[in-house]
């Protein structure tokens, strides 16, 4: 618990300091040299996104009939997270990571787009491509296509604008040896619509990524895994009234293994279905996820799993460019596991994001409480021109 109240301790200290830092934020700079504005119209503590944001990333990265400027599509992220208490597996406490993204529009219309994202590796993980797509946007209806390397519609993004440093356990478990989750990028195509009142994904995969993330690569396996048959995933969230929304999803697939050894191979069937709530409402955010799962041969000897998890996350806004949170953690797979993430952000400057988090794991069998932190910011500096 003292360990907790220091936590408490040093997210009161970044709501006193948010109350004098209140400045806008930038995550893609690529976008603010587009049209000119401050990266703020979009962002709150980067890389989250305000509703005008989102309306923005719906519509295909362009506002249609707005004067734009040259840009270069090109920008630079860096993040340095720093692990105060390291676990068994780890040997480092400082991560540095670089991320390079580059996005543009293009066609008669403009109504189509490419983004990419780089990851130059960290930890002596090697460089890797995490996401590359193409897509169509109908700026007048939401519609939607996109191929390439994309991340699964989920209501609270895992990766690229996730709130806190760690990822929720719900979207990262794993099940015996099948790799399958939630939180890695799948090759293939989506297709769905985005508006304000419902947004409907369907997602065709036929392999994954399979570099390391955010971390050291993982320990080499015997086993070596793909997908045995493409694999589906579907989710729809409705907005019901005022600003509560509310949704279901489902992720069915097949993957074959093969010991790189013995030669012996082996299938698994597996799927995964859920329940997604959000609601907003002035200074709070509140989003909900829970799902279940089943595996028809987790471990290689026709042995079959259930498995289960969810989150619950209120946060707290106390200025425009800065948030406290708290993530209450459950996942069972099947072991079961519980903690509770208590975490602060803020904009010290227009380009950076200041995150402090705490882990605490509760429960029988608990592991090391983690506390953390981590400064991010992006590449150019350079204030987006003026309009005229």
């Amino acid at each position: 618990m003292r360990a907790f109240r220091r936590l408490l301790f040093a997210a009161g200290s970044l709501l006193v300091l948010s109350a004098a830092l209140r400045q806008p934020a930038s995550a893609v700079p690529i976008f603010a040299e587009r049209y000119g504005f401050q990266c703020s119209a979009c962002h709150t503590a980067l890389p989250e996104l305000n509703a005008f944001g989102n309306a923005f990333r719906r519509k295909g990265f362009q506002l249609p009939g707005v004067p734009r400027h040259r840009e270069f599509p090109l920008a630079l992220r860096f993040q340095e997270t720093y692990v105060k208490d390291l676990q068994p597996a780890q040997s480092r406490r400082f991560n540095a990571l670089g991320i390079l993204i580059s996005t543009a529009n293009f066609g008669p219309d403009r109504s189509y787009s490419y983004f990419a994202r780089y990851l130059f590796g960290s930890q002596g993980a090697a460089g890797s491509l995490f996401y590359a797509w193409v897509q169509h946007v109908s700026p007048s209806t939401g519609v939607f296509e996109r191929l390439g390397l994309f991340q699964l519609p989920l209501i609270a993004n895992p990766t690229q604008r996730l709130d806190t440093i760690t990822v929720q356990p719900v979207y990262a478990y794993t099940v015996g040896h099948s790799a399958a989750n939630l939180a890695t990028p799948r090759l293939g195509a989506l297709f769905g619509r985005r508006n304000d009142r419902i947004d409907a994904e369907i997602a065709i995969a036929g392999d994954e990524y399979h570099g390391a993330a955010y971390g050291a690569p993982a320990p080499p396996s015997d086993l070596q895994q793909s997908f045995a048959q493409p694999e589906l995933f579907g989710s729809a969230t409705w907005s019901l009234f005022g600003d509560f929304k509310a949704g279901v999803l489902g992720l069915e697939g097949a993957r074959s293994f093969r010991s790189r050894t013995s030669a012996a191979a082996f299938g698994d069937t597996y799927g995964r279905e859920g329940l997604q709530a959000g609601w907003t409402h002035g200074r709070f955010d509140v989003a909900a996820q829970q799902l279940w799962g089943h595996d028809s041969n987790a471990d290689g000897l026709g042995n079959a799993a259930s498995s289960s998890g969810g989150f619950l996350t209120v946060k707290y806004r106390p200025s425009t460019h800065s948030y406290i949170g708290l993530r209450y953690d459950a996942a069972a797979n099947p072991f079961a596991t519980r903690d509770i993430d208590v975490y602060g952000a803020l904009s010290p400057t227009v380009h950076s994001r200041l995150v402090i988090e705490h882990l605490e794991p509760i429960g029988p069998g608990r592991v090391t409480p983690i506390t953390s932190a981590q400064l991010l910011f992006a590449l150019p500096f350079a204030e987006p021109p003026k309009p005229h």
